[in-house]
């Protein structure tokens, strides 16, 4: 082989080396900027359970339509911040990222422990992909 021939090589096998360095590193900046959004949406729903602190309360939860029956205003509230908690979950489901998925994975117990009796409603069946309820059905348990 001669010098070209060695060159031609090595800036082959640099430039295989260089693609796949940008492909992992883009699918890293990626996984990043996800956890980064999730958490930001996360935590602005957060704020928002402190400022209705029944939303976030099961004794509230578990029982929704009984608790709130006599605020109509306090029920589609509270429809809307159980929409938003389950919606967060299909994102995080949505991603199909391992790494992701283990660290937000306790959102969603921790959802589904609070809003389970709200999603397992037919009303909201309309509101979700069919297999993120059977997903959600055959991995997180009913606590109602």
């Amino acid at each position: 082989m001669d010098v070209i021939g060695l060159a031609t090589l090595i800036t082959g096998v640099s430039s295989g080396i260089a693609i796949v360095l940008s492909i992992y590193t883009y699918y890293l900046s990626k996984r990043e900027k996800s956890y980064a959004d999730l958490d930001s949406l996360y935590l602005k729903f957060l704020e928002l359970g402190m400022r209705q602190p029944k939303f976030r309360n099961p004794e509230y939860t578990k029982n929704y339509k009984e608790m709130f029956k006599d605020d109509e205003d306090e029920l589609y509230r509270y429809d809307t911040y159980a929409f938003i908690a389950w919606n967060i979950c299909e994102t995080i489901y949505d991603r199909k990222d391992e790494a992701l998925f283990e660290t937000w994975r306790p959102v969603i117990v921790a959802e589904n422990k609070l809003h389970r009796k709200w999603f397992d409603d037919p009303e909201n069946y309309h509101k979700f992909k069919d297999r993120f309820r059977e997903y959600i059905h055959d991995n997180f348990p009913q606590e109602y």
